[in-house]
């Protein structure tokens, strides 16, 4: 797309070490029978819900004060007269929702780009980032540094079984307070110099690195022997040049892959579906109801045809468009760009949590005149742009990305101590309604799917929430899901 490069330092999903994972695992015993999920019989005809209930955000927002749904599908929006109307003229019986004077419903969240499979073999790692050990804090935490790196690595070392690696992923070198290179350097000789007996692989967010202690590259080794393609003439070698880099880098990481001990990754294999699981029950506690699934590898697609058989309480969607576009990382657009793309082209997925814990990164950095996610040029432009939460690195949580879209806070700025400081580029900013409506419609249309929006006859996918999102006092990140609605299940 023209205009639009990715940043080269992205070390993302679709990088050939997970290709290779995948690979390992599709070589292991798979037991592919997965119990389905069991929903109670609904005892009522119609649900109806009065209150605020938002239908869409863009181009205009639009809201009723009544919706009926009947078996999973939206029957009327209006006004309390018309569904009061429609039940009698049905003669139905209904299930009544009172919203409460600060509550509201509105289209349910979509998540346009997610690796599930992959993200499932992750989340049986250790997470390393500045979102807490399950990746589940909302802000990043205050002492992230090499130090709490270190007492991490040192408390999860105690509870591994005793042939098992250490392996963790989603370290965020960049927020270390040095240049990147420094912080790379920093990270690599700790790890060096932790008293942990175990092999220790921890992955870079941003970069492909991998962070190895001495124990690791001795099994590396030996597996590049045992493999008769060994580029090393001793292990010395080896070490050397790990130590200049510091860590694995690129290719070398499928390295790690060949070296894993089988037991482990058999462990991977066994809980993959109950990772999915997980994975999925969060993201309907963060009120979404469709998923952009782009797993690609055919284990992973394998493991997906089981577990679509089975789940109905949420919409795994898997893009049909070969035009599919993303931006997973830092991004930029060039001011002087100018939209040249066909219609189906102008579709953007803009993981905006980059602004939040990237941007102070960006601006000590030499960016000439590029933009860091600038998606209200895009949209001016033309781009449909959606949001996705960044996960596995970043927290699933649409709100969240809504809220950085709207408010553009570095949350990670040293130094920088009042808003106006804070805040990256705020002519890039989205309102509140762009924002709401990039993590609903402007997804579903990426994914090309009737969703993200209320309408007479669409399925009923539709979030509860514990406050007005367009309401100026509220922080949307701090607005609750109290239930989420996928085709009508809760």
């Amino acid at each position: 797309m023209a205009g639009i490069p990715q940043a080269s330092a992205c070390f993302s999903l679709n990088h050939i070490f997970f290709d290779g994972l995948l690979d390992k695992l599709s070589e292991l015993s798979f037991c592919s029978a997965y119990a389905s999920h069991q929903y109670p019989a609904n005892d009522f005809d119609s649900i109806v819900f009065y209150g605020k209930i938002y239908c869409q955000f863009e181009p205009l927002i639009e809201v009723v004060d009544a919706m009926v749904v009947r078996e999973g599908k939206i029957e009327l929006l209006g006004s309390v007269q018309d569904a009061n109307d429609y039940i009698a003229k049905y003669d139905l019986k209904v299930r009544v929702q009172y919203l409460d004077e600060r509550q509201s419903i509105c289209p349910g969240f979509v998540e346009p780009s997610i690796h599930l499979v992959m993200s499932a073999v992750l989340q049986q790692w250790n997470h390393l980032g500045p979102f807490g050990f399950d990746c589940s804090w909302q802000k990043i935490m205050p002492n992230y540094s090499v130090s709490y790196i270190a007492r991490a690595i040192q408390y999860l070392d105690k509870g591994l079984d005793p042939h098992y690696w250490l392996l963790g992923y989603g370290l965020y070198s960049g927020l270390l307070g040095y240049s990147s290179n420094e912080n790379r350097r920093e990270v690599y000789a700790l790890i060096k110099q932790l008293n942990v007996q175990r092999p220790i692989a921890i992955l870079d967010a941003s970069s492909a690195i991998a962070y190895v202690n001495d124990a690791t590259l001795d099994l590396v080794y030996d597996y590049l022997l045992s493999s008769g393609a060994c580029p090393f003439s001793c292990k010395t070698a080896l070490k050397e040049r790990v130590d200049n880099q510091y860590g694995l880098q690129d290719e070398q990481l499928l390295w790690l892959v060949g070296a894993l001990p089988t037991s482990q990754l058999q462990s991977y294999l066994d809980n993959i579906f109950s990772n999915i699981d997980k994975i999925i029950d969060t993201a309907i506690r963060q009120g979404i109801t469709h998923l952009g699934v782009i797993d690609t590898h055919p284990f992973a697609r394998k493991v997906l045809s089981e577990y679509q058989r089975a789940v109905r309480n949420i919409n795994l969607i898997e893009p049909k468009n070969s035009w599919l576009r993303e931006i997973n990382s830092l991004t930029c657009l060039n001011q002087e760009s100018s939209m040249t793309s066909h219609a189906p082209e102008r579709s953007l997925v803009i993981n905006i949590g980059d602004v939040g814990y990237c941007g102070y990164e960006w601006v000590q950095s030499y960016h000439g005149q590029s933009l860091l996610q600038p998606c209200q040029q895009l949209i001016s432009e033309g781009y449909n742009v959606c949001l996705q939460s960044g996960f596995p690195a970043q927290p699933i949580n649409p709100m969240r990305a809504a809220e950085q879209a709207s408010t553009r806070v570095m949350e990670y700025a040293p130094g920088c101590y009042t808003r106006h400081e804070r805040v990256l580029l705020p002519e890039q900013c989205l309102s509140k309604s762009q924002s709401l409506h990039a993590i609903t419609h402007a997804g579903a249309m990426h994914l090309g799917v009737e969703a993200g929006r209320l309408e007479v006859g669409n399925q009923a996918n539709f979030v509860h929430l514990s406050d007005d999102p367009l309401d100026t006092n509220n922080s949307l990140r701090d607005v609750a899901v109290i239930n989420c609605y996928s085709n009508a299940v809760s």
